[in-house]
């Protein structure tokens, strides 16, 4: 594995009380990394590196009924799960068939192109990950959501369902190429495992947007400046106004 070579300093700014974690896809099974040695949902695994160690987990790992494995490319999806059943049989769905709709729409790796699987909270981040997660507060949250709007003025917007949803926190965005975020209590499986309050924003960011991210929140400031405290509508409307006037003017001179 190759050490880390992007600096992610400018997250500390943020003082999350949960640690931010790199997650890498691989092939090989990475060395000086240890491996995990429980049996753990993969939406699990985000909380297990920010409380402990970097590690790793293998073909022989998965223990969520198939759907990680599949998911991540590593074997086909097993009958039960995709013709709906399961879902239609545990009141997820009204029926089968909307369950069975559910995974045409689910991102997944291209088949046998990951074996391996490695988690590292930011402080002891040895490589370059795939994605980078962040579990952020509203506030945080605000300003990490801008982290790619704010130079290229591409919406954020959130890509989920309300189960497996560890298809939408980690694949989908290495496979799109782009930031994804779920809200804690909207995940049906996250919520009875009891993994997270509900209420936090978990956002991914994939390599492909690290530069915009990295650069961007070297000038956003946080805490986020604010107006004068809970200046009301009146207020905020007479400051936009005069701001407008002003520009009115000034393109007219």
């Amino acid at each position: 594995m190759s050490s880390k070579t992007i600096d992610f300093s400018v997250l500390e700014k943020f003082k999350f009380e949960r640690k931010p974690v790199g997650v890498k896809f691989m092939i090989e099974r990475p060395k000086d990394i240890k491996r995990l040695g429980k049996a753990l949902n993969m939406c699990e695994m985000l909380k297990e590196a920010q409380d402990n160690d970097a590690f790793y987990v293998g073909p022989d790992d998965w223990v969520c009924v198939g759907v990680e494995q599949m998911i991540l490319g590593m074997k086909d999806a097993e009958p039960i799960l995709v013709s709906g059943l399961f879902g239609g049989e545990e009141n997820l769905f009204k029926g089968a068939n909307a369950c069975r709709a559910m995974y045409d729409h689910l991102p997944r790796f291209q088949k046998g192109s990951v074996q391996y699987v490695a988690f590292a909270p930011l402080d002891k981040l040895s490589f370059d990950p795939d994605v980078l997660i962040v579990t952020a507060n509203t506030d945080q949250a605000q300003t990490m959501l801008r982290c790619i709007n704010y130079s290229t003025g591409r919406p954020f917007t959130s890509r989920a369902t309300p189960v497996v949803a560890c298809s939408w926190i980690y694949v989908y965005p290495v496979v799109s190429g782009e930031l994804n975020y779920y809200i804690t209590g909207l995940g049906l499986g996250m919520q009875k495992m009891n993994i997270y309050p509900p209420g936090l924003f978990i956002i991914s960011v994939p390599f492909q947007l690290f530069p915009i991210m990295l650069d961007n929140l070297k000038e956003l400031p946080y805490p986020t400046p604010k107006e004068e405290p809970e200046v009301g509508g009146d207020v905020h409307r007479e400051r936009v106004n005069k701001l407008m006037e002003d520009l009115r003017k000034k393109i007219k001179a």
